[in-house]
């Protein structure tokens, strides 16, 4: 078995700064080697189909096999071109092309969305498909994949409805993951892609729809998970702070002052409702169950690795960038401070799944990447970086020349023992996150293009 254990990059530099790019050349090696045994492990599960290859969503569960971006073959598909981009090795875009050629065939028949109130959106619906579609177009020139982009992008248009402020999808989610956020988040990354005016107006008219179901607030306003629950959650995955960053994304690449401004009012909210204690910065958790109640997190979904997302597009759109930047800067320093990849300091909590993209650490260890690729000097963040490496690292269950995980689940996921594949709790997202920091090492750019990725 190969030894996989990492070598601390900040006792390299203290030691024997002379041999510093030798070492991190080798340390970035062995770690590329680690996501190719993550995308063998993965491979390994593939059930074959007459229209492509399908990966169950749980290796333990091998019957349940779904489409979407967050749990199904979407984030395979997007795992496996970050793969090839990362390694230049063909199989890997071929694992992509043949999971792309299995959403083609779910494209052809609408019918089956029928009933799906998540059905348009970004990690349950049809634009996480379009985004599978869209990193394999960008690696091949076969017609039949930007044909399926197209295709995306015209049952979106058949699916909205237009009332007197724009077009929406759902009767009921307004949020980045459910919700019509994300929605439009997909087409605005296809119409900056495409430069096609006319997806960039469905965008917009869609941001507007948003607009339009925000609550006033006395210090900004803020948009429920969904609009048939009073479930305020205002992070990044339903809540505020992935509106803000739709808001501000779209709103920019329009230049629509309307949306700048509501962009501008959520992240008001937001401020107002953060809590800044010795430095770190606390965001609560949301309101609606007592369950939440002083509860904090610090992952992508419902922490401060999400928001601190959001923070980064606004400065990017230049919307109040310094209180933007002030934010940022505070969620960097809580985060680093935060005695991960251990247990979190109080009173944040440890969230239901420990490592994962979507919840766990995988997340920030995301997200410290890319820090790290925007401030090679900080060793604070490349600290983390690299704690979180040997963290995630230690935790696989390897087998000869595969890796994977192991979780017991929350009971809202399904209970029991699971062995996940995809992006949100899987290994696919675990090892897009080491593929992250992998470039980060290399300073390369990272190598999946994901629409609510800022950077």
């Amino acid at each position: 078995m190969r030894n996989t254990k990492s070598t601390p990059v900040l006792a390299l530099l203290t030691l024997q700064l002379f041999i510093w790019p030798a070492a991190c050349a080798d340390e970035a090696g062995e770690l590329l080697l680690f996501a190719e045994d993550v995308g063998r492990w993965i491979t390994g599960t593939m059930v074959k189909t007459e229209s492509g290859i399908a990966w169950p969503d749980d290796a333990l569960a091998p019957a349940d096999v779904g489409y979407d971006l967050a749990s199904g073959v979407s984030g395979k598909v997007v795992y496996f071109v970050a793969l090839y981009r990362a390694t230049g090795k063909q199989e890997y875009l071929g694992y992509a092309k043949h999971g792309a050629d299995y959403l083609i065939s779910v494209l052809r028949d609408p019918a089956q969305f029928d009933g799906n109130e998540r059905r348009s959106s970004l990690y349950a619906g049809v634009a996480g498909i379009g985004v599978a579609m869209l990193h394999v177009r960008a690696e091949t020139s076969e017609a039949k994949y930007a044909t399926a982009v197209e295709d995306v992008v015209t049952l979106l248009d058949e699916w909205s409805t237009r009332d007197d402020n724009g077009v929406h999808w759902s009767g009921q989610f307004n949020d980045l993951l459910y919700g019509d956020a994300g929605t439009v988040l997909f087409l605005a990354q296809v119409a900056a892609l495409d430069g096609d005016a006319r997806i960039l107006e469905m965008a917009r008219q869609g941001a507007h729809v948003l607009m339009s179901r925000a609550v006033d607030d006395a210090d900004g306003r803020y948009w429920l998970f969904r609009r048939d629950k009073d479930f305020n959650l205002p992070n990044f995955s339903h809540g505020t702070a992935g509106i803000v960053y739709v808001l501000a994304t779209v709103g920019k690449l329009t230049g629509d002052d309307a949306l700048i401004r509501g962009a501008k009012a959520g992240f008001e909210y937001v401020r107002s409702i953060a809590q800044v204690d010795e430095n770190r910065l606390r965001i609560p958790y949301g309101w609606g169950s007592e369950t939440w109640e002083g509860l904090y997190e610090f992952g992508w979904a419902h922490g401060l690795a999400g928001s601190a997302a959001m923070f980064e597009r606004l400065q990017q759109a230049d919307i109040d960038a310094r209180h933007a930047n002030e934010m940022l800067a505070l969620a960097r320093s809580t985060l680093v401070d935060l005695g991960l990849p251990g247990t979190p300091v109080e009173p944040f909590a440890e969230p239901s799944t420990a490592l994962d993209l979507r919840f766990g650490r995988a997340g920030v260890l995301s997200l410290a990447s890319c820090w790290a690729a925007q401030h090679p000097d900080d060793g604070k963040v490349i600290e983390l970086r690299d704690a979180l490496l040997r963290h995630i690292q230690s935790a696989a269950i390897r087998d000869v020349d595969t890796a994977h995980w192991r979780v017991d689940a929350p009971a809202f996921m399904g209970g029991g023992r699971a062995a996940y594949t995809g992006l949100f709790h899987g290994a696919a997202g675990i090892g897009l996150a080491l593929l992250n920091a992998h470039a980060s090492m290399v300073q390369k750019a990272h190598y999946a293009d994901l629409p609510d990725n800022p950077f």
